[in-house]
C-alpha cells in the first residue's frame, strides 16, 4: 500500500486533454467491456476487485483526484464544510491538482443551484466511466469493469451482502454505518412500502424531457427510483443526502444501474435530446493518471461509442417514436389547486383538500400547444418540496375520492430537497432545477371531484426535517 500511495501521490496535473483525443489513446478503449449484474458469479468476481481498488483509493492522500475523497467530492463536497474552505485546507498553495478540484468538485447535475435536470444521466455515466478507469489503473488490471446492482428484481432489493461486513478482511472496506436501520442487516429497501417505488415504470415515458403528461424519463427516474434507492439505503450524512452519497461504495453500484436503466429505454426505442446545448455542453473529470479531461455529453449518449455493454438490459414497451414537442405538464388544463406551504408530520398523514380552478383555466386547450393525441387521463402534479434536514422517510402519496376513500398512488422524496445542501458546494448559482412528481389518478378520481391529497410517512421522519410541499395540481392530459 505504502509503495502504491507514494508512486500515486506523483501523478496529475499537466494540461487538460479532450476526451475524445484521451478515449483514442487508451490501450483498453476497444476492448468489449460488459458490465454484469453483481448477484451473478461473474458480477461477484468484479465486486472483489472493485474492493479491492476502494481500498487502494481509501489510503491515498486526499490531495491526489485518484484517491477516494476527491472522487466523492466530485458529486458533492461533504455537507459539513463548503468547497471554498475545503480547497484551502487541502491544497493550501496553487497546484494543477488544485486546479483540477476547482473545477471538478460539486458538480452533479442536478440536484444543486444553478444545475440543470437534462444532465442529470450524462453526468452520472460520465462520474461512473471515469471512476471505472482509475480503479482499472489502480489494479493494473485492463479487464476490469463495474458491476451493477439490480434491485428492480424483487429478490435482489436488500443491500448486497458485500457492502454489509465491517470486519470482513475482504469486504469491510464497502461498509458504511451511515445507512437505515435494518439496512446493514439485510431488510429489503422497499420493505412495507405498497406500490414499491423500486420498479421500472421510468420505461414507460416516451420523451426523454417533460412532455405532454409526463414528466420525461430523465426527470422520472431521477426523481423516482433514484431518489428512492438514495433515501431507503442511507441516512443525512450517507446515500440519503447529496453532499455524503458518494462516499458510499454502494453509490457507484446504484448508478451503474440508472445508467443501464437509460440504455435500456434507448435500447427500447427512448430518444435522447439533439439540440446543440445539450450535446455540447462540458464537465470535467479526472483520468486515471489525475489528469484533467474535459468530457462533452455528445461523447456519451450512447454506451457504444465508450466499448461497454450491460450483460442484461430491461425489457420494456416499445417506443414507436419521440415525442417531437415540449410542453411542461403545467400547460395542461387545470382542473383544480392547491398552492401554499403544507408542513408535513413526521410521524402522520397531512391532508390538503384541493380546489376548483377558474374557468378559464379549465377551459385551456393544449391542442393549440402541439398536442395532436390527447390521453384523457388525469394527473396529479407534486412540486415545491423543501426540508432543513433529509426527513429520512419516503412520503406515501394518496388521493381520497368523495366517499373517503384513500388510494396510495405513489410516493414523494426528499433527496435533493434539503436547502442547507444547496449552499456552498459549487460555483453554479442560479436556482435549483425545476422539479415535479406526476401521479396518474385517472382511476380514482370522478369527473368533477377536487379530491383531497394524503402524504404519510413511510416511518417516523427525522423532527428537525420540517418537510414542506407547495404546489398540488390536478391537470387533464
Amino acid at each position: 500500500m505504502t509503495s502504491v500511495t507514494r508512486r500515486a501521490a506523483l501523478v496529475g496535473g499537466g494540461a487538460t486533454i479532450p476526451f475524445a483525443q484521451w478515449y483514442a489513446s487508451q490501450s483498453w478503449a476497444r476492448a468489449p467491456f460488459v458490465r454484469k449484474d453483481l448477484s451473478t458469479p461473474a458480477g461477484q468476481a468484479d465486486l472483489a476487485k472493485y474492493a479491492k481498488a476502494v481500498k487502494i483509493m481509501s489510503g491515498l492522500a486526499e490531495a491526489n483526484p485518484r484517491g477516494w475523497m476527491f472522487q466523492w467530492y466530485i458529486h458533492a463536497v461533504r455537507g459539513d464544510r463548503t468547497k471554498a474552505a475545503e480547497l484551502a485546507r487541502v491544497y493550501p498553495a496553487p497546484s494543477p491538482q488544485r486546479t483540477l478540484a476547482q473545477a471538478s468538485w460539486s458538480t452533479c447535475q442536478a440536484h444543486s443551484a444553478g444545475t440543470v435536470e437534462n444532465y442529470f444521466l450524462p453526468w452520472h455515466r460520465m462520474y461512473v466511466f471515469f471512476l471505472e478507469a482509475i480503479c482499472r489503473k489502480l489494479l493494473q488490471d485492463n479487464s476490469f469493469v463495474l458491476p451493477y446492482w439490480r434491485y428492480t428484481q424483487p429478490n435482489q432489493r436488500a443491500l448486497p451482502v458485500a457492502f454489509r461486513q465491517q470486519a470482513s478482511p475482504q469486504w469491510g472496506t464497502l461498509y458504511r454505518p451511515n445507512r437505515n436501520p435494518g439496512i446493514n442487516n439485510g431488510v429489503p429497501i422497499d420493505q412495507g412500502l405498497n406500490p414499491t417505488p423500486i420498479n421500472t415504470l421510468s420505461l414507460n415515458q416516451t420523451s426523454y424531457v417533460p412532455a405532454a403528461g409526463q414528466q420525461g424519463f430523465c426527470l422520472n427516474i431521477d426523481a423516482n427510483l433514484h431518489g428512492s434507492v438514495h433515501v431507503r439505503v442511507g441516512n443525512g450524512q450517507g446515500m440519503g443526502s447529496v453532499p455524503w452519497a458518494a462516499n458510499d461504495p454502494i453509490f457507484w453500484m446504484h448508478h451503474c444501474n440508472i445508467d443501464r436503466m437509460w440504455a435500456s429505454w434507448n435500447r427500447n426505442g427512448g430518444c435522447n435530446p439533439t439540440d446543440a446545448t445539450w450535446l455540447n455542453k462540458t464537465f470535467t473529470f479526472p483520468d486515471a493518471n489525475g489528469n484533467s479531461v474535459v468530457a462533452k455529453i455528445g461523447d456519451f449518449k450512447s454506451i457504444g461509442a465508450l466499448g461497454y455493454t450491460y450483460d442484461v438490459f430491461e425489457p420494456g414497451p416499445r417506443i414507436g417514436g419521440c415525442l417531437p414537442f415540449v410542453l411542461n405538464v403545467r400547460d395542461l388544463p387545470l382542473l383544480a389547486v392547491q398552492r401554499r406551504p403544507f408542513k408535513l408530520d413526521p410521524g402522520g398523514p397531512v391532508e390538503i383538500k384541493l380546489e376548483a380552478t377558474s374557468a378559464e383555466a379549465m377551459r385551456g386547450n393544449p391542442k393549440n400547444l402541439g398536442i395532436t393525441k390527447r390521453t384523457g387521463r388525469t394527473l396529479l402534479v407534486i412540486d415545491g418540496l423543501q426540508a432543513k434536514v433529509q426527513p429520512g422517510v419516503l412520503y406515501e402519496v394518496g388521493v381520497k375520492d368523495a366517499a373517503g376513500k384513500t388510494t396510495v398512488v405513489g410516493h414523494l422524496n426528499f433527496f435533493d430537497a434539503v436547502s442547507a445542501e444547496h449552499g456552498d458546494h459549487g460555483d453554479h448559482g442560479g436556482a435549483m432545477p425545476e422539479k415535479f412528481f406526476a401521479f396518474d389518478v385517472t382511476r380514482y378520481i370522478k369527473k368533477g371531484e377536487q379530491p383531497t391529497v394524503v402524504l404519510r410517512p413511510d416511518g417516523k421522519a427525522d423532527a428537525q426535517a420540517d418537510a414542506v410541499v407547495t404546489g398540488f395540481s390536478l391537470v387533464q392530459d
